[in-house]
Formats: C-alpha cells, sequence, structure tokens
C-alpha cells in the first residue's frame, strides 16, 4: 500500500490546466465560464492510498527488459544523420549542428513513432546497442511527412538530400515539425524544443531580412512561411493570430521585394502563389486594399509560368477575389457609392459563375470532379462526397466557394442599404442568395474528406494532411456562418446548449454539427490548433474573431465580444446600419462587450 498524499479534488479540466477548482455543483465555474463538459470531482480519500503491488511488479518487469536489449530512448544532439531510436535534448545553437551530451528523458504517449527514416520502437535490439534518434531528426522527418507531397514544397526534400537547407530554414522546420508532432503525440518536452526553435529561427530571420541579398532568397520567404504554420499549429489566443497576421505582412514586404525577378524559378513562382493565397486572405478578413503588385505583376508572372495550362484556373480565381478585395475595402472606407459598389460585386458574381463552368469544361481532367455516392459514414456529409483528380483542385474550388459565400452577403447587405428595390424584390433577391450559399455550403461538405483523407477509394485523398486541413478551416467556418443562418440565432443558442436535440430536430443543425466536428477534427487529430478557436467563433465566443459573421445577429443571440484594441469591427458597424434603417435600437460597444440597444447582452 502506498501513501499518494493530498490529490486535488478538482475537475479533469482544471487539473490538466492546472488551475483551481471550484468544486461547484452541478459544475464548477471555470468549465460553465468556457462552456465545457465539466467531468466532475474525485473522490480524495480513494487516491490518497492505492495498492501498488501489480505496478511494482509490471516495472521491476519493465527494468529487467531494458537492461536486456540495452536500448534506451533519449533525446539526442543534432546531427545530419542519426540512427532510428532515441530523442536526446537537441542543441539550441544555431550556429553549429552538434551540442551538449547531456541526456534528457522523453515520454512519448503513443506507440506510432514509426515514420520513415524516423523512430520505430520495434524489432530486434543487438546486445550493448543504443539507439539515439535526435530532436532535430524527429522533428525535421515529421514536417516532411506531413508538409511536402506530390504538388506541395517538393523541392524541400531536393533541398534536404543536397544539404542545401539555410540555417534559418532549418530551425523553422524543426519548430514546426516538433509543434504538429507534440499536438498530436504529446511529446513530454515537444513544446518547449518547438518554442526555442521558433524563438531562434525568429532572430536569424531577422538577421536574413537586413541583408539586401539574404532577404530575396527562396529560403527567406520559406521560413517566413513555415513559421506562419506555427503560429497555426501552437494558436490558442487572439495573440497568435496577431502573429500570424504579422508574418503575412512580413511574407507580403518579401513578395514585393524580391520583385518580378522571382518569377524565373519554379519555387520563387509556387511560393508567390501559395503566399499570394494567404495575403488575399488576411486583405478579405480585415477590409485591406490588397497591395497593387499582386496585380500588376500578373502578365509577368503569366509569361515566365511553363506551367500556365495547369495554374492558369487558380491564377484567374485569385485576380476575381483580388477584384472582390478591392471593392470589399472602398465600401469599408466609404469611397464608392452603393449604386456603383453593388454593381461591381454583381459583375464580380458573374464571372465566378463563368469561371466555374470554364474551370470545369475547359481546364483538363486535374481540375474536374465528380460527385460520388457513398454509405453511411461520419466523416462525410449526407453521403456524398466529390471525387477530384489531384492538387491544387480540391482546396481551389472550396476557396470559390467561400469567396462566393461573401460575395453574396456583400450584395444582400447592398440590396437592404439601397432604396430602389420594393419589398417583394427584396425578399426574391434574400431568397436567390441565400439559396446560393446553402449550394455552397453543401458543396465544402463534399470536398472537405478529399481534404482530411477521408474520401473513399478511388477517390483522390491530399497525402499532406495537415496542409490540406489547414486549407480547409476557413471554408469550414465561412459554410458554419451559413448554417447559423438557416438555422436562426434562437435556434443556433439552442443548439449551443444542446446540440443533441437541435441535430436531431434540424437539417441544419445537423449539418451545422458536422462542420463543427470536422474543425475539431482538424485541431484534435490533425493537430492545427487554431481550428479549434475558429471552431469557437462559431459557437459565439468572438474573442479570436470579430469579422466576416453574417449580418444579421438577433436579440436573442446574446453576444461577449472582447475588443483588444477597442476598435468596432466592420461587421459590427455594418450591423448598426442595417439595425438602424430598420428603426431598431442600434448596437452598442462598452466596456468589452456588446450591448443591444440599452441592455447589456
Amino acid at each position: 500500500m502506498v501513501y499518494r498524499g493530498k490529490p486535488s479534488a478538482g475537475c479533469e479540466a482544471c487539473r490538466r490546466a492546472k488551475k483551481r477548482c471550484t468544486l461547484e455543483v452541478p459544475a464548477c465555474s471555470r468549465c460553465v465560464k468556457l462552456r465545457k463538459d465539466c467531468s466532475g470531482y474525485r473522490d480524495t480519500t480513494e487516491l490518497q492510498i492505492q495498492d501498488e503491488s501489480e505496478a511494482v511488479k509490471r516495472k521491476a518487469l519493465k527494468q529487467k527488459a531494458r537492461q536486456s536489449t540495452a536500448a534506451t530512448y533519449l533525446l539526442a544532439p543534432p546531427a545530419a544523420h542519426a540512427l532510428s531510436g532515441t530523442l536526446t535534448q537537441a542543441s539550441t545553437n544555431s550556429d553549429s549542428s552538434s551540442g551538449s551530451d547531456e541526456t534528457t528523458e522523453i515520454v512519448m504517449h503513443s506507440s506510432s513513432w514509426s515514420d520513415d527514416g524516423g523512430i520505430e520502437t520495434s524489432g530486434s535490439v543487438p546486445l550493448g546497442f543504443s539507439m539515439r534518434p535526435l530532436a532535430a531528426e524527429v522533428a525535421t522527418t515529421h514536417f516532411f511527412n506531413q508538409f511536402t507531397a506530390s504538388g506541395h514544397w517538393n523541392f524541400l526534400r531536393i533541398f534536404r538530400q543536397n544539404d542545401r537547407i539555410d540555417p534559418c530554414l532549418d530551425l523553422a522546420i524543426r519548430a514546426c515539425g516538433m509543434a504538429a508532432l507534440d499536438n498530436v503525440e504529446y511529446v513530454s518536452i515537444g513544446r518547449d524544443y518547438a518554442r526555442t526553435m521558433y524563438v531562434e529561427a525568429l532572430g536569424l530571420l531577422n538577421a536574413a531580412l537586413r541583408d539586401p541579398e539574404r532577404s530575396k532568397t527562396d529560403e527567406s520567404l520559406l521560413a517566413v512561411a513555415v513559421l506562419g504554420y506555427y503560429e497555426n499549429l501552437v494558436c490558442d489566443s487572439r495573440e497568435s493570430i496577431q502573429s500570424w497576421k504579422a508574418h503575412i505582412a512580413g511574407a507580403t514586404q518579401l513578395l514585393k521585394i524580391r520583385g518580378p525577378a522571382q518569377f524565373r524559378s519554379l519555387i520563387g513562382r509556387t511560393l508567390f502563389r501559395e503566399t499570394r493565397v494567404q495575403i488575399m486572405i488576411h486583405c478579405i478578413w480585415d477590409d485591406l486594399q490588397p497591395p497593387s503588385f499582386l496585380w500588376d505583376w500578373q502578365d509577368e508572372l503569366q509569361t515566365q509560368s511553363v506551367e500556365w495550362h495547369i495554374a492558369r484556373p487558380a491564377d484567374e480565381l485569385i485576380e476575381i477575389c483580388y477584384e472582390f478585395a478591392k471593392i470589399r475595402a472602398r465600401v469599408e472606407r466609404r469611397t464608392v457609392r452603393d449604386e456603383e459598389a453593388l454593381a461591381k460585386v454583381n459583375e464580380i458574381d458573374r464571372r465566378m459563375v463563368r469561371w466555374s463552368i470554364n474551370t470545369m469544361t475547359n481546364s483538363g481532367a486535374l481540375w474536374h470532379y465528380t460527385t460520388m455516392e457513398v454509405p453511411d459514414d461520419p466523416n462525410i456529409w449526407n453521403g456524398m462526397v466529390h471525387v477530384y483528380h489531384g492538387n491544387p483542385a480540391p482546396s481551389c474550388w472550396n476557396t470559390f466557394r467561400s469567396m462566393r459565400i461573401l460575395v453574396t452577403r456583400s450584395q444582400e447587405w447592398l440590396c437592404r442599404r439601397l432604396p430602389i428595390f420594393t419589398d417583394v424584390e427584396r425578399t426574391e433577391q434574400t431568397a436567390y442568395f441565400r439559396q446560393v450559399r446553402r449550394q455552397m455550403t453543401d458543396e465544402i461538405c463534399a470536398g472537405t474528406p478529399a481534404a482530411l483523407g477521408h474520401a473513399p477509394s478511388p477517390a483522390y485523398n491530399n497525402p499532406a494532411v495537415l496542409v490540406s486541413a489547414y486549407g480547409s478551416i476557413w471554408p469550414l467556418f465561412f459554410a458554419g456562418t451559413c448554417a447559423l443562418e438557416r438555422l436562426g440565432t434562437t435556434k443556433w443558442d439552442a443548439f449551443r446548449e444542446t446540440p443533441s436535440q437541435t441535430t436531431k430536430a434540424s437539417a441544419a443543425g445537423a449539418q451545422a454539427a458536422w462542420l463543427l466536428g470536422r474543425l475539431e477534427h482538424i485541431s484534435s487529430v490533425v493537430g492545427l490548433k487554431w481550428a479549434a478557436g475558429i471552431a469557437s467563433a462559431l459557437k459565439g465566443d468572438f474573442t479570436l474573431h470579430t469579422d466576416l459573421l453574417p449580418d444579421e445577429i438577433d436579440d436573442s443571440w446574446g453576444l461577449e465580444i472582447g475588443h483588444h484594441d477597442g476598435a468596432t469591427p466592420a461587421w459590427l458597424k455594418r450591423m448598426q446600419e442595417a439595425r438602424r434603417a430598420r428603426g431598431q435600437l442600434p448596437l452598442l460597444v462598452g466596456g468589452g462587450k456588446m450591448v443591444i440597444g440599452d441592455r447589456k447582452s
């Protein structure tokens, strides 16, 4: 019998977070505040004294087995080549590939370490042989397994084989790889190691950006992109989103500094196209004017692109998104009349429709997709899944659907503001816009399985799931706002409280639950923690995301919106104007909370 001291009686969530539990019944105040299920409290009398006889026996047997094989799994200093096996604490000295000989045990709560070239925990081991895989090697191997595949950053594998990886990029890869691994395998020192690599990579990157020549290299731009991925892997607060925005702003400046000369290589063109997508997301998110060089250099990019026959649909879609971002920014800054803005947005919508038709019929098999009906599968919505034939079609099509959702929201909002339409016309317009959004939502659901590796054979699944899952987060969010719209805010509020009941009673509720489930899968299984924050926004926590929500939210919603910078978000301003136009009380913001009329929600 072993006395274990006085254990905590708190609930599991508070104990994991190392927070003091209030032990209230039926749920502690922290779980209520975070809207989590409280697991209840432990009986401390049963935990203080326990029979550990069997545990001692098992420990003795394990120790004997370890002594017989002489194989220890430790964390080792980084080196260029290492055998599969143990992890040692890698040196954090970026100027050297060797480090201290001190070793530290690492606890791994999973036995699935079987990456190619990584750790193998099974098989016979010669007596006296110590397997010592390195932290750097484990992190790098996981990064390459998760982030590189046919169609995405293939050239990094060539860099690695030829020992061409820049020290700054190498540290960024280690940080990203270990953060991704820690999110799904729970490596005991993984977070600290990843954070250390991240900080050192930032230091080297800042030094590189101050150098006129090194700032223009592909490696510097790649390091910015990889560190941006790191922010999304570990994101658990608004500050991480701000860091992501800072990386995008830095990448924008790098693209501009590199100039059209970057289009002379396939690597340069690939990085430009991928970074351009992130810039457009940032601009549309914050209603920013997109950088003019994205448009000015388009002809040069096309001229230099020998792969134009493959990249053409993606480039054409980005051109349309560029025009949409421009008009959103002008509307936000009131530099365009509503009539002119509506005409431009309507033309953008027509261009998007033409793009979808031309891409399906005239862009070859890579861009064409079919719809397959499958048996019930929890990873597939309503038994329908899109069959694609390769990258980048799945993510590009879901980008199109997301943009069309936003375009119809802008159309609906502008139509409401203009006095030239009758009530009947507005009703017909609203019904059409919402029908389009419902279609786009269903198509986003059908296109998501291929991105998450859930599409059944013979459908295409992206081999770099982490990358394609990252590209699915915003489409899932926009689709979720459409489900909110179909439910109505009163039913959505009920859905947040009792999702199982709402799911049974409503198709929209069932779809909303599925969409939230996909975001939670991306967060907990794929390991992109940013998805959890986006899911929280859909559930009503707008402290992480305060833009791009439906324009209509009724009085029953009861939102609490945290404004860290004191600014009123654009979507809230539009809501205020819409309510004033309908003669309703304005929405006010005060003290970090949203107030509806004179009643605090």
